[in-house]
């Protein structure tokens, strides 16, 4: 037998080597996804034999998907693939901004979100990112809570997090290598994220006290707060949004 037998034969048994552990991993993926969504009742769409599934739905009254994801390396020479999981806000928000870590950092450049904040919170990282359209809004907005919401999920372990909050609607991502194959864990790891999705969200009143701080601070002068259902009330008028 010559060198290049070998040679051919080591490609082989490498190439299906690593055909059968990446079937191995998916279909554990599959099986693990399929019993989470029968479970949560969602929809799960399997997308091929050698491909991540695509799960949908809503949990608790929240939009949550999970599928895979390309992204580039730094060399952007090469791809890697990554499981993703989001959760829908359902606030509307007076503001845009993007937090993130990891990998997402890149992402936040193509958002038109030019302010830089870098909250002085215990956790802080120099390498995760914070920008707004207002500075003074998101000051306001970002009580140590939220923040420590935020922390706690770039915490885990290879995650990477992306919170957008942009034309007044808001996502909250992560991006991991792991398939997340066990049913447990990815139901511990999305519960999770809605609770601090739930974190995120705009409280009673919260949106119009933002936009009141922001109209001080910029005029100098107390701004009227006039209750808006007493126009409804008296006038019997409904306001558009």
């Amino acid at each position: 037998m010559t060198v290049h037998f070998y040679i051919w034969l080591f490609i082989s048994l490498f190439l299906l080597g690593f055909w059968g552990w990446t079937l191995l991993i998916v279909t554990q993926q599959k099986r693990a996804w399929k019993v989470f969504a029968e479970k949560r009742k969602m929809r799960y769409h399997n997308t091929g034999m050698f491909s991540t599934p695509m799960v949908s739905g809503a949990i608790d009254s929240y939009g949550v998907s999970l599928f895979a994801s390309e992204h580039s390396e730094l060399d952007a020479r090469s791809q890697r693939r990554l499981t993703v999981i989001e959760v829908s806000l359902q606030s509307d928000f007076p503001f845009s901004c993007a937090v993130a870590s990891g990998g997402m950092v890149s992402v936040v450049d193509a958002f038109d979100i030019r302010h830089e904040y870098k909250p002085q919170i215990k956790g802080w990282d120099n390498s995760y990112v914070l920008r707004t359209s207002d500075l003074q809004m998101v000051q306001n907005y970002f009580t140590d809570e939220r923040m420590q919401k935020i922390l706690d999920l770039m915490k885990i372990e290879k995650a990477w997090i992306i919170l957008i909050v942009f034309e007044d609607r808001g996502i909250l991502r992560l991006d991991t290598p792991y398939p997340i194959d066990n049913p447990s864990e990815l139901d511990k790891l999305i519960k999770q994220m809605i609770d601090a999705a739930r974190a995120m969200e705009m409280k009673k009143g919260e949106s119009k006290d933002l936009i009141r701080k922001q109209s001080e601070k910029v005029s100098g002068q107390p701004v009227l707060d006039v209750d808006e259902d007493l126009f409804e009330d008296h006038l019997g008028l409904e306001l558009e949004e």
